[in-house]
């Protein structure tokens, strides 16, 4: 009598319905980690602001903060004797430029001050929106978050 080995309908279920739950149990794991590189972007995003702002008084030169809508992106340039491109970060991770009121750009004096106070709106792949402000006069940056569910 010759013997087949195969497997059973059985065993391929079970082995189906393990993988589900595995499956089922990285996938908010996964889900964690776009929304901890969002927040991480958006984060950097602050600090280079606050970046072009303390390195304007610290070298007593003209910073700029250009915002591009289209390209998704920000720049930081600073103005000597020839503009020099310091920061050119284009978003990759799920944080979209919606708007903001300052046309393109944005300039710290060598005192920090900004030539006008502003709000750039963002929104991430949640569909939060995501409010920075700079403020008027000290060039404080503040983060808001208005949830959208």
């Amino acid at each position: 009598m010759k013997t087949r080995s195969g497997y059973t309908l059985l065993e391929l279920v079970a082995v189906l319905a393990l993988l589900a739950i595995i499956f089922s149990i990285s996938l908010p794991s996964i889900k964690g980690i776009l929304i901890s590189k969002e927040r991480s972007e958006l984060m950097t995003f602050r600090k280079d602001i606050i970046y072009a702002r303390n390195r304007a008084i610290i070298e007593n030169t003209y910073y700029t903060l250009n915002v591009n809508k289209t390209n998704n992106s920000y720049q930081i340039i600073k103005h000597s004797k020839k503009n020099e491109t310091i920061r050119n970060v284009k978003f990759k991770n799920g944080i979209k430029i919606l708007n903001n009121n300052f046309e393109s750009s944005l300039s710290f004096s060598p005192t920090g001050t900004p030539n006008k106070g502003g709000t750039i709106l963002l929104t991430n792949t949640n569909g939060d929106i995501i409010e920075i402000t700079i403020t008027p006069a000290t060039g404080k940056v503040n983060i808001y978050f208005n949830r959208n569910r």
